[in-house]
């Protein structure tokens, strides 16, 4: 694998690991401090536990796939916007499909009404990362894609 594309897709993971984790973390811990009590807590997690696991570990992956995306974009000449787009629409249509997959598998009565909240999350999270995150990540694949190369005995090393 070329190295400007391993680095693409690291970048991928060091912006976007931390971030994500910590957004899970906050959306399942931000009714308890808000309430200052845990059964809103404990009723996502009964209702959700299995599909975050899954929304976490299709998250790894989807951050992959849109570092090789955002990779690719950037070497076509494609704008910031649109390879930030194109990343944010990626990563969560795999996280956010993986979660409906796994709550229509596990959830027994109403699979509807519990598909709404990851439909809408799907939505704002597209929206929100397109406009913050997706566009650092593009911007610092495009510096990563804009280093020059190793100069190896050639004039300009020897100056």
């Amino acid at each position: 694998m070329e190295k400007k594309l391993k680095q693409s897709i690291l970048t991928s993971y060091l912006i976007g690991t931390p971030i994500g984790i910590l957004t899970v973390i906050a959306t399942i811990w931000i009714p308890l401090l808000l309430t200052g009590e845990g059964l809103l807590t404990i009723a996502i997690l009964g209702a959700y536990g299995v599909s975050t696991i899954g929304l976490v570990v299709a998250f790894l992956i989807a951050l992959w796939i849109g570092g090789i995306l955002a990779y690719k974009n950037i070497n076509d000449g494609k704008s910031f916007i649109l390879t930030s787009f194109k990343y944010s629409v990626v990563v969560n249509l795999i996280i956010w499909l993986t979660f409906c997959l796994i709550v229509g598998l596990t959830v027994t009565e109403e699979r509807f009404l519990m598909m709404i909240p990851p439909i809408i999350a799907f939505v704002i999270c597209t929206i929100l990362t397109t406009f913050t995150i997706g566009l650092l990540i593009a911007y610092v694949i495009k510096r990563i894609n804009n280093k020059p190369t190793e100069l190896k005995n050639t004039v300009a090393n020897k100056v």
